[in-house]
């Protein structure tokens, strides 16, 4: 029996229609750049913003003086609303993965087969990579496609590639840990009924941890705790991958994925 297939078509239909929302998202409002370079868009678009302060614009990754007639500047905004509803789909993929079969009562039959408890974990956990990684693949084309067709004349494609590959890198590695932590919740939580509740719950408490932490010097360690910080389009597309965020999101998927296989291993399972 091959786990790892029969996970990947089960989640297949799923990816698709996650991938086809968000991709006309994308398509959407990126098609939407063009009117950004009016005149009159752009000082509404302007008096709007000089009406927030510094730090609540700074909250929602948005720089005092950002100028959305420039494609880099317009797409980082877009392109971080999407990176957030692609945390959430990481978050629902790793809080399904292993606790359905507990739900559904197919755990009995997968131990009725030769198979050991990490081999599970194992196909589960690269199907799942390999569903999050189709997903970013085909929004990426998408968001490369739109770009290519309303960028200005005197925009460079392989900068377009360039700044798109890096945001998309960003966003696969903070699906991915989100997933992880999702996989490890999965091992914890008794039913997959609120795995959803749940998973949206995981990453906007962190998001929110993440405003607090931009809002006041004093609470500015709380950025550590909201993993969509580190990978933020607008930052990624600034000031590149941070050392330490890579190194801490790394710390994040390895400690989640370890406990998962140690919880699993020793975990009464309800057949």
């Amino acid at each position: 029996m091959n786990i790892f297939k029969f996970e990947f078509k089960r989640l297949l239909k799923s990816c698709l229609i996650w991938s086809v929302v968000c991709g006309m998202m994308i398509a959407l409002f990126m098609a939407l750049f063009p009117t950004m370079e009016d005149m009159g868009i752009k000082e509404l678009v302007n008096s709007k913003m000089s009406g927030l302060s510094v730090d609540m614009l700074k909250a929602f990754n948005i720089d005092a003086g950002m100028d959305f007639s420039d494609i880099f500047n317009y797409m980082a905004y877009v392109i971080q609303y999407i990176a957030m509803a692609s945390a959430v789909y990481g978050a629902i993929l790793g809080v399904n993965s292993l606790i359905k079969e507990e739900s559904q009562g197919t755990i009995e039959f997968l131990y009725s087969k030769p198979i050991k408890r990490s081999k599970i974990v194992t196909a589960k956990l690269f199907s799942l990579v390999l569903i999050y990684y189709l997903y970013i693949v085909i929004i990426g084309l998408v968001t490369i496609l739109t770009c290519l067709f309303v960028k200005p004349d005197n925009v460079e494609i392989m900068d377009i590639l360039v700044n798109i590959k890096t945001v998309y890198m960003g966003m696969f590695i903070l699906g991915l840990v989100f997933m992880f932590i999702g996989m490890l919740i999965s091992v914890l939580v008794k039913s997959d009924k609120g795995g959803i509740p749940i998973s949206i719950g995981i990453f906007f408490i962190s998001y929110l941890l993440g405003i607090i932490g931009k809002l006041k010097d004093d609470f500015e360690f709380l950025k550590y705790f909201s993993p969509f910080d580190y990978y933020a389009p607008g930052e990624l597309l600034k000031n590149g991958f941070e050392v330490k965020f890579v190194l801490i999101g790394l710390c994040i998927m390895l400690v989640s994925i370890i406990s998962t296989y140690l919880v699993y291993k020793r975990k009464d399972m309800k057949i």
